[in-house]
């Protein structure tokens, strides 16, 4: 039976082995001696079934012989929280098995308890793989933990139920105190991730971050999961151990974060091109161009025909999915989209074909708090950044993979709309940058990424640096490859657009 909130993925065991040896090599460092043995306290904020204490636990009952010279036991050395009672009742049992296992009668510290609400007790050493959870769809959770202490003083918009935490395991943690998590990696760059950012850094510092380009779960392939180990209150100046899937390196903390407070996974080169990025840019691209997102309809099954419909031809809009655009150019489209926005007045017909998803329509939050009227689009957004000249991003790709456009185009919400906020700006210029590799390679470190995604979303696209020329020659240079690779793509074209964007950031 899965448990509620996902407590049901559970860390494998071999992950579980090598945070353990992580946070014992820490606590350690300084030397093994009886006195720091019988001085460890282990916890888990939401243990599970326990695969991350019983791996403690076994790994300090083989040091306790090392040590002593026999086995031996405090029962302050381990203790676990978690809310599943079943959870609990089979981590107490199989806690007594490792014991035995081990010549030693007793019970190991299982506590069915919130341990978001806990106070009274200390670790120097947390281990964890706390449940993931967006508030999305856990408004009733959010809003019970908004009104406690921890919620009053850690909630953010937009952040995951699993900040809460880090956050308490800070909060628990001895002076120089070790926490090691395993944890989906979105937070290291996540707009609702400033607080705990804020909070990591104002109370210690990283020792290491390993960071996986997939799931390390087999019931949760769409995550991407990072394991990091964090020791409270650290001042010494030691570099950070970081492992990406294709390089290792080491890095000094003062470098882990970017001008804008989000956690930057860079060696020493990424950091000097990110360097001459800035340098050699003399705008971001919310500067010159305005960037939206596609239109959320709030009940796709109304509004979209996957053929045209003769009947609605005066409400029907060429409608666009994410996979129709290409690099350059896009696909011709497949559906059609009721376009239903605040200044339309529905016919007849359209009413008709409505009133059948009525009672659903209507329970959107929008109509329901008279934002829109009950046959509307949710998020029809304005009808002119889907008329005029554009650029079209997919939300997520695997490489940079931008399209133009100056007629209808009418998207979903897996894709965003850049248009200009100047008509002096060329669009076209600012196409083939996009399109680039240096942008990619900027975009790759500081940017959004998912896996082997890329996610081209608004607030990393508007933060993104950009070399605009005075120089009119250059632009109209730029814009006259960008228009040829629109009619014909050309490989020796695309080579010669690499070329002046390389030439005018990283060469100077």
């Amino acid at each position: 039976m899965e448990r509620k909130y996902n407590y049901c993925i559970y860390t494998p065991q071999d992950v579980a082995k090598e945070m353990v040896k992580k946070a014992l090599d820490n606590y350690f460092k300084s030397g093994r001696s009886e006195e720091k043995l019988r001085k460890i306290r282990i916890g888990d904020l939401s243990c599970g079934n326990g695969n991350l204490l019983l791996e403690a636990l076994e790994e300090v009952l083989i040091l306790s012989k090392e040590i002593v010279g026999k086995y031996i036991y405090l029962k302050e050395w381990i203790t676990g929280f978690d809310i599943n009672s079943e959870a609990v009742k089979l981590t107490r049992i199989k806690g007594r098995g490792l014991l035995k296992k081990y010549g030693i009668n007793g019970d190991i510290n299982i506590l069915c308890e919130n341990s978001l609400q806990k106070e009274d007790i200390k670790f120097n050493i947390l281990l964890g793989n706390p449940p993931y959870l967006g508030e999305k769809n856990n408004k009733a959770l959010f809003q019970e933990i908004k009104k406690t202490k921890l919620g009053q003083k850690y909630y953010e918009g937009k952040m995951d139920y699993f900040y809460f935490f880090i956050e308490k395991g800070i909060e628990l943690l001895e002076d120089k105190g070790t926490l090691v998590y395993l944890t989906t990696n979105y937070w290291l760059r996540a707009d609702g991730a400033k607080i705990l950012r804020a909070t990591m850094r104002k109370n210690g510092e990283f020792i290491s971050i390993k960071n996986y380009d997939n799931s390390l779960f087999c019931k949760a392939t769409g995550q991407h999961n990072i394991i990091f180990t964090w020791e409270k209150n650290l001042t010494e100046n030691r570099k950070i151990e970081v492992q990406l899937p294709e390089k290792s390196f080491y890095i000094d903390s003062e470098y882990l974060y970017d001008e804008k407070e989000k956690i930057l996974l860079a060696d020493e080169e990424t950091l000097k091109f990110n360097n001459k990025i800035l340098k050699n840019s003399n705008f971001f691209l919310k500067d010159l161009v305005n960037i939206n997102q596609g239109i959320v309809s709030g009940l796709d099954e109304a509004y979209i025909f996957d053929e045209y419909k003769e009947e609605f031809k005066g409400y029907l809009k060429p409608f666009y999915k994410n996979k129709d655009i290409g690099k350059y150019t896009t696909e011709k489209n497949k559906f059609w989209i009721l376009y239903l926005d605040s200044k339309t007045v529905p016919d007849e017909k359209v009413l008709n074909h409505l009133e059948k998803y009525k009672e659903k329509l209507s329970k959107r939050r929008e109509v329901t708090i008279e934002r829109i009227k009950w046959w509307e689009l949710q998020w029809a957004r304005e009808r002119e950044i889907f008329l005029k000249p554009k650029i079209l991003v997919r939300q997520r790709c695997k490489i940079n993979q931008f399209a133009y456009d100056e007629g209808e185009f009418f998207g979903s919400a897996d894709i965003y709309f850049i248009t200009n906020n100047d008509k002096n700006i060329s669009l076209f210029y600012i196409l083939g940058y996009i399109n680039s590799e240096v942008f990619l390679q900027w975009f790759k470190y500081n940017g959004k990424i998912k896996g082997k995604n890329f996610e081209f979303y608004s607030t990393p696209l508007k933060e993104t640096p950009i070399y605009y020329p005075e120089d009119k020659g250059e632009i109209e240079y730029i814009e006259k490859l960008v228009k040829e690779q629109i009619i014909s793509f050309s490989n020796d074209r695309e080579k010669l657009i690499n070329s002046f964007f390389k030439d005018k950031v990283l060469e100077k």
